[in-house]
């Protein structure tokens, strides 16, 4: 009768540890559908970088300013020229230059990407105060998305002319 009872006591237990891993993995993963949900509506993404000081970031600046049309929608003609830079996490020095190597093969796509978003810009919404750092995390947050790295830390719009 010990036997049974030993047997019946592991195998509740077995049950138990099932039961709480299949809990957390549902949590997990009705976390993950909600943030996805968020990203397709648009909405506002928890994205986790660690803390890193201005030393641990350097700088990779496009080699081409972009001039580009800002969205008007008053029927006026808005242009803008900016130089872009971009922050890598260079903590790890080799792993960063291997990226920075990889974003000069691809710059011709970061330059698109960022035009596309100028592009969808108004005027008003660069020269507002704060402006172009609302634009700058958008920016951010579309090449994190397209390279699907968090390498990528910080976007610096330079000399940036509007007419």
């Amino acid at each position: 009768m010990d036997k049974n009872k030993g047997m019946m006591i592991i195998i509740i237990a077995m049950l138990g540890l099932i039961i709480v891993a299949i809990v957390v993995g549902a949590i997990f993963l009705l976390g993950a559908m909600n943030n996805n949900d968020q990203v397709q509506a648009g909405g506002p993404v928890t994205v986790h970088v660690q803390e890193i000081t201005e030393q641990d970031i350097i700088a990779f600046t496009l080699s081409n300013d972009i001039t580009t049309n800002l969205l008007s929608q008053d029927g006026s003609r808005h242009v803008v020229r900016v130089t872009v830079g971009i922050g890598i996490n260079n903590t790890d020095e080799a792993e960063a230059e291997e990226f920075i190597d990889m974003l000069m093969e691809r710059e011709i796509a970061i330059l698109d990407l960022v035009t596309n978003i100028l592009r969808r810009t108004t005027r008003a919404q660069l020269e507002a105060v704060g402006g172009s750092e609302v634009v700058a995390e958008e920016i951010l947050v579309a090449l994190q998305d397209n390279f699907g790295s968090q390498l990528i830390v910080r976007v610096y719009l330079g000399n940036l002319i509007t007419t």
